[in-house]
């Protein structure tokens, strides 16, 4: 018995001492040159990877009060768990990149945030004025509450093969969804790929081409719900407690993807196998976030367009994706002021162009785009305005901490829908959509119940 209490008292003092001292209890910590550490949280690994780590030399370099220390987390998901696991343990960083699902959840309990508010920083600042709307509006919370900058942010575009197009007769690529339709069944019945001479050609004029697909994707929330806006629905309501993705504007959606693995002139891939298959030309078209050509690049050996999202029926709108940068509470004001000094600079015309020059990410601010390298960069890099085209109809996704989990929801259960129509079942497609989306919608809104309740029973 005696055993068991010395047990449980030495846990008890391990959980007190991991659950009760703050992020502050990191010592502030100066290199060689005097310059103060400042440990930034990320997930941006490859090329991206390479390109953070090249700005983050430069800071370093242009002042000697701060020094950035970068640790990679790895995944987005890694991170999120390594920065929930530090909070409860009382171990932050200095600064991470997060999701605003993250935000929400370090923020809702008031009196408790785990993040610090930076409007009294913003206030000073001439440059949040500059900022894009929708990327202010991103980082900004109840009350008015500013927990973030904007940072790594894309949007949908859809990469086109223009030598396909030539052979249909087509100059442009599709500029809507209806369009994109036609033009994949077109290419689909007509052109094939000739192995001997290693281009697209017309199946009239080869013997035995490969087939080409008009279309391919990979199972996304993210362009289902760009559609469903575009066609006049909505993803929630204003308090975010209930998904509407079982309306008529979801279902017509959802079955412009059915529609096409039914006609054969589009299919599902898994994970980016749709960015190879575009990149080896057995497909005319992808839809895909405009960072993929960052990766493709190599790959890319024939003449290709990269365009806008599909336009929709009812309104002109795109749905942004990526992190923002938040500094953690109790580091101290020294560290504090380092941590806003970095992602500050992050945002400035100069280094927020140089980032998205060099990783097809768009530009935080308007002012960046009127700076000369960025308008040589539109005119001579294939692709360059083809998502800063869509930061003025830039929309996001609901920001609740349950998102994370609704979204794999939502995704599981369009490819279950997919599933049933790649084998053919019997069932109607629009009666098997609808109860798919029902039961997706049930089961998100459940979700979203359990963080609105946590959320009255802290206030």
């Amino acid at each position: 018995m005696r055993m068991r209490l010395t047990i449980l008292i030495a846990l008890t003092l391990v959980l007190l001492a991991l659950w009760g001292c703050g992020p502050s209890q990191r010592a502030d910590e100066f290199n060689k040159k005097g310059q103060l550490k400042i440990v930034f949280w990320h997930a941006m690994g490859g090329p991206l990877g390479d390109v953070l780590n090249g700005l983050i030399q430069d800071y370093n370099e242009s002042q000697d009060k701060y020094y950035i220390h970068p640790e990679f987390m790895g995944r987005y998901d890694i991170l999120e768990q390594k920065i929930i696991a530090s909070v409860m343990a009382g171990r932050t960083p200095d600064v991470a990149q997060m999701y605003e699902g993250v935000t929400m959840l370090l923020t809702r309990d008031e009196g408790e945030e785990s993040l610090q508010a930076l409007n009294p920083w913003v206030e000073k600042w001439d440059g949040w004025n500059q900022i894009f709307p929708a990327f202010q509006e991103n980082s900004t919370y109840d009350n008015g509450i500013i927990y973030s900058l904007p940072f790594n942010k894309s949007f949908p575009v859809l990469m086109s093969n223009r030598e396909i197009l030539k052979l249909i007769g087509k100059k442009n690529p599709p500029g809507n969804w209806s369009e994109l339709a036609s033009y994949a069944k077109e290419i689909h019945e007509r052109v094939g790929y000739d192995k001997e001479l290693r281009k697209p050609v017309l199946k009239s004029q080869a013997q035995n081409p490969e087939d080409i697909m008009g279309y391919a994707f990979a199972v996304d929330p993210w362009l289902f719900e760009v559609m469903l806006l575009q066609n006049g629905g909505q993803m929630a309501n204003e308090e975010q407690s209930e998904v509407y993705f079982n309306s008529e504007f979801a279902r017509e959606s959802l079955n412009w993807f059915v529609k096409g693995v039914q006609e054969g002139w589009a299919y599902r891939t898994e994970g980016y196998n749709h960015q190879n298959e575009f990149g080896a030309q057995k497909v005319a078209f992808i839809i895909t976030s405009s960072v993929s050509q960052k990766f493709m690049q190599k790959k890319l050996n024939f003449d290709f367009a990269v365009t806008p999202v599909p336009s929709g029926r009812e309104r002109e709108v795109s749905i942004m994706s990526g992190t923002n940068v938040a500094i953690f509470e109790g580091i101290g004001e020294a560290r504090t002021g380092g941590a806003w000094d970095f992602i500050s600079w992050l945002n400035s015309p100069e280094i927020t162009s140089k980032w998205a020059r060099n990783t097809f990410y768009v530009p935080t601010r308007r002012d960046a785009l009127q700076r000369p390298e960025m308008q040589d960069y539109y005119k001579n890099v294939e692709g360059a305005s083809a998502s800063i085209d869509q930061l003025e109809i830039g929309d996001m996704e609901p920001r609740s901490s349950a998102w994370y989990r609704c979204r794999i929801i939502l995704r599981s259960y369009m490819e279950k829908v997919i599933s049933h129509i790649e084998k053919g079942d019997d069932e109607n497609p629009d009666s098997l959509i609808k109860r798919y989306l029902d039961m997706a919608t049930k089961r998100m809104n459940r979700e979203l119940s359990k963080y609105h309740i946590k959320r009255k029973s802290s206030s």
